[in-house]
């Protein structure tokens, strides 16, 4: 069994931002929680914002750990992860244009990253599918 560790590291003041686009604002979070005072998710969320608050340049690392029975990720889809977290392309077809590659290759190369969990797949516009990399770094432990 392989382990995967997807990390993302962020500051307080891009938690707060997280939250202000999620609950709009605060006093938002605190009428929901007042709601709903069983919700952790909710008591968590408020007391982060209230701490990076007074903390904004506090560093946090957020991870996902992803269990894999093997490893089926070769060079090129560690390539097109690097590309679409530095390049943002709009669509599957972009990428492939960026990485200079075939789009039936690439979109086989990106289905099973989605499937294995290492990228998201975001609808787009005109029924185009925007791959994501929503993490900073990869720990594989075998």
């Amino acid at each position: 069994m392989i382990k995967i560790k997807l990390i993302k590291e962020k500051n307080g003041a891009k938690l707060i931002k997280e939250f202000q686009e999620m609950y709009g604002s605060i006093e938002a979070l605190e009428r929901a929680f007042k709601r709903d005072p069983e919700n952790v998710k909710l008591y968590m969320d408020l007391t982060d914002w209230e701490y990076f608050q007074n903390h904004p340049k506090e560093q946090i690392k957020e991870t996902e750990i992803i269990y894999a029975e093997k490893s089926n990720i070769d060079m090129l889809e560690l390539e097109l992860m690097g590309l679409i977290k530095n390049e943002h392309p709009k669509s599957i077809s972009e990428l492939a244009k960026i990485a200079n590659k075939d789009i039936s290759s690439v979109q086989k190369k990106i289905k099973n990253l989605n499937e294995n969990g290492l990228i998201k797949i975001k609808e787009g516009n005109k029924n185009s599918k925007i791959p994501i990399v929503n993490y900073d770094k990869i720990e594989i432990a075998i």
